[in-house]
């Protein structure tokens, strides 16, 4: 039941993206694009706005998001540092390991498990794992080696996610609320966010070459299917977290890679086939380490 009614959906919208790709070989870069600067943002304040966030519970999960995703961010760093990688291949391992896909992959699976409990912390999870995102993997994805931190902030700050946070933030604080004009537009972009990201991740799997990079890619793959299941068992533990938070801990950190990553490796050529390729195997491969852990939690 939980394949055919929260992961048969996600892999159709990905098959339709990949047939698109194929029969046309439009280019993926100008919807990646509208991915990156318009509809993610939206998603991010639409989420921000919406939800109602209690303080202990999402400190919990703040926490949490960014022991172990910068546990994974630096791990995969020191990984490179010590096998000598090209910068563009640690680039592109700390964003499979370290962005998961907690949002049109996770939610679902929380819904099925823990109900809208579970669903509403998860969406805590999801505004969390993006802050931790724009702040690390972006940051760093949008370094070029030998340009000055003036030219690297200048490009940061063309990062329309910190924006959407900075806005969201301030509506909430102050109790404000966006017209109807403008706030019924930002619905309909951040409804439309998901299933552009999985056309864009079809689109770039249908053109995806295995030819010399199946060994990175399995290795990859094995460890970001393994790896952050075991650490955030490890650190709920640590922190004592129990209940239907752990299990909402447990299971996001424990996502395939995310769309995300793809995206971002494409909007700053970070090996994207490697990404894409993690993207697919980790996806696929999830449906034995989520169901795994369902059967472990429940």
């Amino acid at each position: 039941m939980i394949l055919l009614d929260t992961l048969a959906p996600v892999f159709v919208i990905v098959f339709f993206g990949y047939v698109l790709g194929r029969s046309t070989k439009a280019s993926v870069a100008p919807l990646a694009k509208v991915a990156f600067f318009v509809l993610t943002p939206a998603l991010i304040m639409n989420t921000l706005l919406k939800q109602s966030i209690s303080s202990g519970e999402a400190g919990t999960i703040v926490l949490f998001v960014f022991i172990v995703h910068g546990a994974l961010f630096a791990g995969s760093w020191l990984v490179g540092w010590t096998r000598h990688w090209d910068r563009e291949r640690s680039v592109a391992t700390s964003l499979v390991m370290s962005c998961s896909n907690v949002g049109n992959f996770g939610l679902p699976v929380l819904l099925f498990a823990f109900g809208a409990q579970g669903f509403a912390l998860g969406v805590v999870y999801v505004v969390a794992h993006q802050a931790f995102q724009v702040l690390f993997p972006v940051s760093v994805a949008a370094w070029e080696d030998g340009q000055s931190v003036k030219a690297w902030v200048k490009k940061l700050l063309v990062i329309p996610w910190i924006y959407a946070f900075a806005v969201a933030l301030v509506l909430r604080g102050t109790g404000a609320e966006l017209p109807g004009f403008l706030g019924r537009p930002l619905e309909m972009m951040s409804q439309a966010a998901i299933p552009v990201q999985l056309l864009v991740l079809g689109m770039q799997l249908s053109r995806v070459s295995f030819t010399g990079l199946i060994l990175d890619v399995a290795t990859l793959s094995t460890a970001k299917l393994l790896i952050p299941p075991i650490l955030a068992v490890v650190v709920t533990e640590i922190l004592g977290v129990q209940g239907v938070l752990r299990g909402v801990l447990i299971l996001e950190a424990s996502a395939p890679a995310a769309v995300n990553a793809m995206i971002i490796s494409l909007q700053y050529n970070r090996r994207p086939k490697l990404v894409s390729g993690a993207l697919l195997v980790t996806t696929l491969g999830s449906l034995i380490t989520i169901s795994a852990l369902l059967l472990y939690l429940t």
